[in-house]
């Protein structure tokens, strides 16, 4: 792990980050967000506390109370002086304990201007509704974006279709209807949930299914969505090139989300 900061949080108690690999231990039995500070303002945080919430519940079995969780963010960001960049809350269950770890980790905000180069990977998460770290699975994706160079993984199932990238959900685009995995299949992004609303709310179409992974070329454009990399264009998948940063609606689409997060 790649940390750099002045102090994080252990279920509430503020510790210095040259403490952090005595206290943290991880189990498989996780749930965990990402949540993303611009300008000292913490995005989307209802939604994150909404499907961490819910992660929670399907992972453990109970509701945690969550009260505290805001108050200890502002602790960690305030500690940190952040004035952009990521927090991590991270829920570890183990021995029928929950350790509860707050801490800025280490952030990359791509250049939207351009679009990024993904490959396809044969892999499906177990739950992927649940936001929970497999560091089998991880070391996997992370291998594959390493050694072909690219930015993302796309994940296909045993059916052939793609559901979503490693760390994003993605978009394909066809004349003005917009396809992406439905909400079963695949961790709903908090970007994604702002997004799908910005899709209707321009008048698109939107529908909820996946895209083969033979069908690609048959698309006019695609995109990732996550909380670091907003709308992200893509211009290559495989071997398979795309010319996606010219495409007027996913260039509609990102910029009304552009306005959209200097309003809140």
């Amino acid at each position: 792990m790649e940390f750099k900061f002045k102090k994080f949080l252990f279920n509430g108690e503020l510790i210095s980050e040259t403490e952090f690999k005595d206290y943290y231990e991880y189990h498989k039995k996780n749930v965990y967000e990402v949540i993303r500070i611009i300008n000292s303002k913490i995005l989307f945080l209802n939604d994150h506390i909404s499907r961490l919430s819910n992660s929670i519940l399907l992972m453990y079995g109970n509701k945690i109370n969550l009260d505290d969780l805001i108050p200890n963010i502002e602790k960690v960001i305030q500690e940190n002086e952040i004035f952009n960049g990521n927090i991590k809350i991270e829920f570890i269950f183990k021995d029928d304990k929950v350790n509860i770890y707050i801490y800025p980790i280490s952030f990359y905000y791509p250049d939207t201007r351009f679009g990024v180069t993904s490959v396809t990977l044969n892999i499906e998460r177990d739950n992927p509704y649940i936001k929970s770290y497999n560091y089998s699975l991880k070391k996997k994706m992370e291998k594959a974006i390493e050694d072909n160079g690219v930015y993302e993984v796309l994940l296909v199932n045993k059916d052939g279709l793609i559901t979503e990238g490693s760390r994003s959900n993605i978009y394909f685009i066809k004349d003005d209807s917009f396809f992406t995995a439905p909400i079963h299949m695949v961790l709903n992004g908090v970007t994604r949930i702002n997004v799908n609303k910005i899709i209707r709310n321009l008048g698109f179409n939107l529908f909820e299914n996946a895209v083969h992974v033979d069908d690609i070329d048959k698309f006019d454009a695609c995109f990732l969505t996550s909380t670091s990399s907003n709308v992200l264009s893509i211009n290559r998948i495989n071997d398979i090139q795309i010319n996606s940063s010219e495409n007027k609606y996913l260039n509609m689409v990102s910029s009304s989300f552009e306005k959209y997060l200097k309003k809140i």
